[in-house]
């Protein structure tokens, strides 16, 4: 029997550019949905853009993860990230994207299958390529992420949707809603969560327990809100786990802090056992970002709130019904939109200014 090309599944690529913790988690979700469905066998190949850039062009992404790293904690560099944002355009043709580009167009010139990625500058780049999808995970929709050129767009809510489909970016059938973008592991045990969390809301024994996180840039002024609303949280007689990169700056801080102000805490990383006696805070420690979901899921059923920047898992608020507390300063254009999606929604409060940090317990 013959079997036309048609009817085989096309195999799925997907191109990460691992910068910063929420575009390629987006990535994560889709193909962990493919493997818990067992249709893993359509993933044709899981790509980083430095695999495929050379020379000048893996120079160029280098310098945007340093940048990102680095811009997000003021001086200097923080100016020049800051600016070089407010000028981005990925619907222009630029120098940077043909520099930055130019391997991985090579790489896929002639490629028909579908190719899955969620940054704007990868639209920017292969804009035009057939079978060329955009998964757009976040809330909100700044002028920089509406980049025309995909055959279709990935976004979790009609409101998201809508910059896509004005001014006739795109038709209406390209824009297609997806629902909120939660982690497969988190939603298995959401309900179950809720319902202990709501019984624990009602007890007057039972401590609170935040989970703390910052972005994976963790800028400086994050840090320093961070524990300070740890710090109160404790002295409050609640509990903090606080999810911090290993050798980076949150978990040195953290612990340093908590040593100098005699607070008992305890440090796991993924290797470890979750304690069955939490202490006063305990530092989750990963390496990674597939070490920081399997910890989260570990822990996720003991959390009563959590603490992060307002564009760092706010899926969660909306989706599973965790109230959130949001730390500022707003960095980069996802972060004020969704502060005021999360303050509308009644899901969250902020944490206004850095001495309201010492008042969260």
């Amino acid at each position: 029997m013959t079997v036309q090309r048609s009817v085989i599944p096309a195999r799925i690529t997907f191109l990460y550019t691992n910068i910063g913790r929420g575009h390629p988690f987006y990535l994560d979700g889709i193909m962990e949905a493919l493997i818990r469905s067992q249709a893993v066998s359509l993933v044709r190949r899981e790509l980083d853009v430095l695999d495929l850039s050379h020379g000048l062009s893996r120079a160029g992404w280098r310098a945007v993860r340093w940048l990102y790293r680095r811009g997000s904690s003021g001086g200097l560099t923080g100016l020049l990230y800051r600016h070089l944002r407010s000028r981005t355009d990925y619907n222009r043709d630029s120098l940077t994207l043909r520099l930055m580009g130019r391997d991985i167009r090579a790489a896929f010139a002639g490629d028909s299958d579908p190719l899955i990625v969620a940054h704007p500058t990868m639209v920017g780049i292969l804009r035009g390529k057939p079978e060329l999808i955009y998964q757009h995970g976040e809330l909100v929709t700044p002028e920089e992420a509406v980049v025309r050129g995909a055959s279709t767009v990935l976004v979790p809510t009609p409101e998201a949707a809508e910059p896509f489909r004005l001014n006739g970016e795109y038709r209406p059938e390209q824009v297609v809603v997806t629902g909120l973008c939660i982690e497969p592991a988190l939603i298995r045990q959401a309900a179950d969560a809720y319902a202990a969390r709501m019984a624990r809301y009602r007890s007057t024994g039972e401590p609170m327990i935040g989970a703390f996180f910052s972005s994976g840039a963790e800028p400086s002024a994050h840090i320093t809100r961070l524990i300070a609303a740890a710090h109160s949280v404790v002295l409050a007689g609640g509990r903090v786990i606080l999810f911090a990169q290993n050798h980076h700056d949150l978990a040195r801080r953290a612990a340093k802090a908590l040593t100098d102000r005699r607070i008992s805490f305890g440090s796991i990383d993924s290797s470890d056992v979750v304690p069955s006696e939490l202490p006063a805070v305990l530092i989750v420690r990963h390496n990674n970002r597939r070490e920081e979901n399997l910890l989260t899921s570990r822990l996720f059923s003991v959390f009563d709130f959590f603490v992060a920047p307002p564009h760092e898992r706010s899926n969660w608020a909306l989706g599973l019904g965790l109230p959130m507390f949001l730390i500022g300063p707003d960095i980069g254009p996802f972060a004020p939109l969704n502060r005021r999606v999360l303050l509308n929604s009644g899901a969250a409060l902020a944490i206004e200014a850095p001495m309201d940090a010492h008042l969260l317990g």
